[in-house]
């Protein structure tokens, strides 16, 4: 039992990755003969393996370290306004953009009410891929991943593995270029964020506010339009990864490394 032990904690990371492709990747099974219409369990898979993998490897002060960030809610109110403000202002921005290219005007008026819209967000939270895969993207892979590379290396990493992770929803219809490619430049957004606030909480907020920034905002259009307005969203989330990487450097995506906050569960 100890040898497994120390094989899994000498190769936590790829045991993580692993197991949340594989878990997930099971778990959407019935999911996809249920075409869709199926509680879908399998955005779990990352929380689950990484609270196994930081079980098996660093024991019950692992878990608790991931545990304490999902609820840790004491930053500086400015990465509130950059959960929430950004990835909404991301897509209000491609909207208005849009028409300059061609689409016809945006029908405000697809957008369903914010009292419809609520309720239709908290479910989401829980079950769409916020309170499933931040725990294990963030709470887990980032900081033990941010252990042997630089920033952007690491989010890169992560990036490629989350959009790979995507991969199944191509069988129900939901998976594109624009949002495989918008996966991987979230990835250096969400360590950029994680790694000034040690917070996976701001980052399960931020995950929510673009997952429906696009689903709500994104009834504007139909069709070609549609599409057109992702692919500018996306040139905007690059410029945003850009902007951070020329600001901050690729090292730690904090202004001063040295200072960096503790990172929670990097066992």
């Amino acid at each position: 039992m100890t040898s497994f032990l120390n094989l899994v904690w000498k190769h936590r990371l790829t045991a993580f990755f692993s197991l949340a492709l594989g878990l997930t990747w099971l778990a959407f099974i019935p999911f996809y003969l249920s075409n869709g219409e199926s509680i879908p369990w399998f955005t779990f898979g990352p929380a689950v393996a990484g609270l196994i993998v930081a079980a098996l490897a660093g024991g019950w002060s692992a878990v608790k370290a991931i545990l304490a960030s999902m609820v840790k809610w004491r930053v500086r109110p400015i990465w509130y306004l950059v959960a929430l403000g950004l990835p909404f202002g991301a897509q209000l921005a491609s909207i208005l953009i849009n028409p300059v290219f061609g689409s016809a005007p945006p029908a405000w008026g697809d957008i369903p009410a914010f009292s419809e819209i609520l309720p239709i967000v908290a479910l989401y939270a829980v079950f769409s891929g916020p309170l499933g895969e931040e725990p294990g993207w963030r709470g887990f892979a980032t900081p033990r991943l941010l252990a042997g590379h630089s920033a952007l290396a690491a989010s890169l990493i992560l990036g490629v593995i989350w959009a790979i992770w995507h991969f199944p929803l191509g069988l129900v219809g939901d998976l594109s270029l624009y949002g495989t490619i918008n996966v991987v430049l979230a990835a250096i957004v969400f360590t950029w964020l994680y790694q000034n606030t040690g917070s996976v909480l701001l980052a399960i907020l931020m995950h929510v506010t673009h997952q429906n920034s696009v689903r709500f905002l994104g009834k504007v259009f139909v069709d070609a339009d549609y599409v057109q307005q992702q692919w500018i969203a996306v040139a905007i989330w690059a410029v945003i990864a850009v902007a951070i990487v020329a600001y901050y450097g690729t090292e730690s995506f904090v202004r001063r490394p040295k200072a960096r906050p503790v990172i929670a569960g990097a066992v």
